[in-house]
């Protein structure tokens, strides 16, 4: 999997999120900012991703994330 793919798995399903994954192969740190995160705790947050990534991680095609998320502001 791909830096490229990655983004474009999570922006399907947040539109407005600035994402950042850093990595390669299955092993990636990726950061997601969007204001859809507002009000939620960090736990639902990465569980929304989580949700997102699930097929992937599944597959193998993702193998290790860490995730931050925030909102932009």
């Amino acid at each position: 999997m791909n830096s490229a793919e990655i983004v474009s798995m999570i922006q399907n399903e947040i539109p407005d999120a600035e994402v950042h994954p850093e990595g390669e192969g299955c092993n990636f740190k990726i950061t997601v900012l969007s204001s859809e995160f507002a009000g939620k705790t960090m736990l639902q947050q990465h569980q929304r991703v989580n949700k997102i990534l699930a097929p992937s991680l599944a597959s193998g095609a993702l193998h290790a994330v860490t995730l931050v998320t925030r909102t932009p502001a």
